[in-house]
């Protein structure tokens, strides 16, 4: 069995098995308090129609992603946190045979501060990634990469506004995003189910965003989303990514690649499921 077949198999026994694991957790007793040794487990896996990432397409066909990420509450405001992402191109776009063509692997940690009057509390989040793509088909060209990312968000302030700032230290690459994010429980239909409209600008230098010969502005993404949460451990949900390129020399090269246009957009679902 090829790892597509195994992948999708994976996929829809997570699924049926879903209620059952909420059920579960609904019904145990209150677990004790986790001892610091012991990490939060949380597993995602993700269908998506295309391959995007800041509104630019790196994979025109459908691709599946599988997460798994460990974080040890170490205070009440302090958490360290390690996990890997694999990236499987399922049609074969890029040259991969229906195998991994991206493996993520990141180390972090994240501090929240105390209650800050007017604000509430600011949340700063540290990861470092390695980014590895497999030595065949369309990454032949590709060398692995190394970046830090640095996330600030005030998540008590309307909208949730945010700012990220990525370093990729290895091509000299600087980028950075200003975020905001709407979230409204949509209780008529059920309390459970939650609509999310997160808006991001990106901006990065010139190694950043191609041929354009100047720091600018790269795109614009806007990812509307609903998650239902079927148990305080298991939630699924679906989402569209929409991203515009802005400055005019990025909005030429998207137009010049056979896989973009000035306006991209994909379709996805995917399932999380903590432990």
């Amino acid at each position: 069995m090829n790892l597509k077949k195994t992948v999708c198999s994976a996929l829809t026994c997570a699924l049926f098995s879903t209620a059952l694991i909420a059920q579960e957790a609904e019904n145990a007793e209150a677990e004790e308090e986790r001892p610091v040794w012991q990490p939060s487990i949380e597993i995602s896996l993700d269908h998506s129609s295309r391959y995007m990432s800041e509104g630019n397409v790196g994979n025109p066909d459908a691709i599946n992603t599988i997460g798994l990420t460990a974080e040890w509450g170490l205070t009440d405001n302090f958490a360290l946190h390690v996990g890997g992402t694999a990236i499987i191109d399922e049609t074969d776009a890029c040259g991969n045979d229906d195998n991994v063509e991206e493996w993520d692997w990141l180390a972090g940690f994240t501090f929240t501060t105390q209650e800050i009057e007017g604000i509430g509390k600011i949340e700063f989040n540290f990861d470092y990634i390695y980014y590895n793509y497999p030595r065949d088909g369309a990454h032949d060209h590709q060398t692995d990469t190394k970046e830090y990312e640095i996330d600030i968000t005030a998540a008590d302030v309307l909208l949730s506004p945010g700012v990220v700032f990525v370093h990729d230290f290895e091509n000299d690459v600087i980028k950075a995003n200003v975020n905001v994010t709407y979230e409204h429980t949509l209780e008529f239909i059920s309390d459970k189910l939650t609509f999310e409209l997160p808006v991001e600008l990106w901006v990065g230098n010139h190694q950043y965003t191609g041929s354009t010969p100047h720091t600018a502005f790269y795109s614009v993404c806007v990812n509307p989303a609903l998650n239902y949460e079927i148990s305080d451990k298991v939630s699924v949900g679906t989402y569209v990514n929409m991203g515009w390129a802005l400055d005019k020399d990025v909005r030429n090269d998207w137009k010049d690649d056979e896989n973009n246009n000035a306006f991209n957009v994909c379709w996805g679902l995917n399932l999380t499921m903590t432990f």
